[in-house]
């Protein structure tokens, strides 16, 4: 599985221009001190836990890491970073969705991160699952809830944000970022990313299965997530993101 860290250090992406201006005197103010480098022995946030363990429980459960140092750093300064994975209820839960997930989701609880599942029953909806009718989708994600439960994820620091629910009481700021995120990339672009619906690019989509990508790149943003715990074929929506945030200017990604 895949992990993408918004947390990289801004200080470490800045360059900074020390000489003075042609024609001027140069300054004799000290620089402020560059920002030590985090060492795995140094102490984490989470009590008991070095910044080394700490990076190992979390980093061990992805499959790839975009930006190691990003994720590290991250785990060095803050307490508790926003875990986020979203599903569609489109069915009966397979074995590695719910038992891996459960680990998953215990391991990253463990090293002190929050969890913010994304019930996304309009993606679902979307997407035509269960026939289009939502309330069927609505039924099996909180089926899917309970299957979790059951299997023993330690649902204290877990919270399930239903999309619909979630959408309609934040909508004006849900939007007017997808809008954005669309208004900054091609069809095409967001057509490339079709495989986080199951389809290959070539597919003859509906129009509302173009708008899938933009709104799964705004939930990142609108759940200000630290770490997107997605799948591997989830990779170039994450990419996605992560253009839209030099689009965009925003510096930790």
């Amino acid at each position: 599985e895949n992990i993408m860290s918004d947390a990289a250090e801004a200080v470490a992406k800045l360059s900074i221009d020390q000489q003075a201006p042609e024609g001027a005197a140069a300054s004799t103010e000290k620089q402020p001190a560059a920002k030590p480098e985090v060492n795995d022995t140094d102490p984490s946030p989470v009590e008991g836990m070095t910044v080394g363990q700490r990076y190992s429980q979390v980093r061990g459960i992805g499959e790839e890491c975009i930006q190691e140092e990003e994720l590290r750093n991250m785990l060095a300064r803050k307490p508790e970073p926003i875990c986020y994975d979203g599903f569609e209820p489109s069915g009966r839960m397979h074995i590695a969705q719910g038992i891996q997930k459960a680990i998953n989701v215990n391991k990253l609880t463990g090293a002190g991160c929050r969890f913010k599942f994304w019930v996304a029953d309009w993606f679902a909806l979307l997407n035509n699952k269960m026939g289009g009718d939502l309330k069927k989708i609505q039924t099996v994600g909180k089926y899917m809830v309970e299957v979790w439960r059951a299997l023993g994820m330690d649902m204290t620091k877990v919270e399930f944000i239903w999309s619909s629910e979630e959408i309609n009481s934040h909508s004006n700021e849900y939007w007017l970022r997808v809008m954005d995120i669309c208004r900054k990339n091609s069809v095409t672009r967001l057509k490339r990313c079709g495989q986080i619906m199951g389809r290959a690019e070539a597919d003859d989509m509906p129009a509302a299965q173009i708008m899938y990508p933009a709104m799964q790149c705004a939930d990142i943003f609108h759940l200000k997530a630290d770490i997107c715990q997605l799948g591997m074929d989830q990779r170039k929506v994450n990419m996605l993101a992560r253009e839209y945030c030099t689009q965009s200017k925003i510096k930790l990604k």
